[in-house]
């Protein structure tokens, strides 16, 4: 079972080696990495990379690359989760309890696929009462069997080693992949508020990891905190704690707090506006590192819960882009900005104006080829309004050739 012993071994790291901190550094950074958008964090780890800064990944622990269960996703498909609620809740406390090395790990993965798979299922209209009634189960007991497995896997987290702690937090970062393509405040999963009566007592055993951890801890406290908005974006307390961390004199947690500020921008409106204000602040400051102005950038993206909030976003990062000197946050700025305005065709097209405009300016290669990208990411989805070839000409002219098709 997972003990307090663990929770004090680990907490003051005297029982992690160098290597082993190493190690689980580079697993954090890969979980941070696979936690950001898809095109804007492209161009920004780019310039990462050219600056130097971008760690190694060739990452040691298995963790890093934990294979998914065979047979986990057909298996779900076939049997309708709450029909497997008992079941998997039983494997949780089976694997959680085991003295088996890695089994309590290879538990919490393996549920990660359901999570994802039982949170689709809700949303959906595939499934209903229907398969409830055909498996013999009440509605009520299937909620009771979802707060148990949610509450277990807090509880591992809160008491676990940093190993446990990272498999809770990858899998519900795999739950979360259930949102792609959905706007964030419309999701009715798993983890909605209204399914949640247990939330409380789940972000009391995170709150103390945070408030009693290392900087590692506080890390997967945040991200865990992102993976919970939905439940957990009204939360005053919780709110606090994150805002208060965009600000932490450690690099790690301020980026760490910059994705769980994007997932409560995504659904909150009037944290979506504080956190704009503050990550425009961030970035504006030289005593902010690169890294932690870079994860700033990544959260521009995410501040879409509404019209309103998108074009004050984009107002306030038109404005910014314009005063900045740093070529690298200019770079991430711009990019995070255009996948902002693919969100709305009428700012796209005001996109792809600056943007040429922009590229008009004594600007460097590197800058004139981020915005290149730009302008190619906003054709390919169909809303720029100059043709490809007018977009290449243009490109040509400050000797790039950059194709667009």
């Amino acid at each position: 079972m997972v003990g307090t012993d663990l929770e004090t071994n680990n907490m003051d790291g005297s029982a992690t080696t160098d290597g082993q901190h190493c190690n689980l550094r580079h697993v954090i950074d890969s979980i941070m990495n696979e936690t950001s958008s898809s095109f804007a964090t492209t161009l920004i780890q780019g310039s990462l990379k050219e600056g130097g800064e971008r760690r190694n990944n060739n990452l040691e622990m298995s963790l890093a690359h934990e294979p998914m269960v065979s047979g986990t996703r057909e298996s779900a498909v076939q049997k309708s989760c709450a029909a497997s609620a008992m079941e998997w809740s039983i494997e949780l406390e089976k694997g959680l309890r085991s003295s088996k090395p890695g089994a309590p790990v290879q538990a919490i993965l393996q549920l990660g696929p359901h999570l994802e798979q039982w949170s689709r299922e809700l949303e959906s209209d595939e499934f209903g009462i229907a398969p409830n009634a055909v498996s013999g189960i009440v509605p009520g007991e299937v909620r009771l069997f979802a707060n148990a497995i949610l509450l277990r896997l807090a509880e591992a987290f809160r008491g676990g080693d940093k190993e446990i702690k990272v498999s809770v937090v990858k899998a519900f970062l795999t739950e979360r992949k259930h949102q792609t393509g959905q706007k964030h405040r419309e999701c009715k999963g798993l983890l909605s508020k209204e399914r949640v009566a247990n939330h409380l007592e789940l972000l009391k055993r995170v709150r103390y990891v945070f408030q009693n951890g290392d900087s590692e801890s506080k890390e997967l406290a945040l991200i865990l905190l992102g993976c919970w908005a939905e439940f957990a974006h009204d939360n005053s307390q919780i709110r606090y704690l994150i805002l208060s961390s965009l600000v932490s004199p450690d690099a790690h947690v301020a980026k760490a707090a910059c994705f769980a500020a994007g997932c409560f921008s995504e659904i909150s409106d009037d944290f979506a506006l504080i956190t704009m204000h503050m990550v425009y602040n961030m970035m504006s400051l030289s005593t902010v590192s690169l890294p932690v102005k870079l994860a700033a950038a990544q959260v521009i993206p995410k501040l879409r819960s509404t019209f309103e909030n998108i074009y004050k976003a984009f107002q306030a990062g038109v404005q910014f882009v314009t005063n900045i000197l740093d070529e690298d946050v200019l770079v991430a700025v711009i990019s995070s900005l255009t996948e902002l305005c693919s969100l709305s065709s009428l700012l796209a097209e005001i996109q792809v104006n600056f943007l040429i405009s922009f590229l008009k300016r004594e600007t460097t290669l590197h800058v004139q080829e981020a915005i290149l990208r730009c302008l190619r990411f906003l054709l390919q989805k169909g809303l720029c309004q100059y043709p490809a070839e007018q977009l290449s000409s243009i490109a040509q002219q400050y000797n790039h050739n950059f194709t667009f098709d």
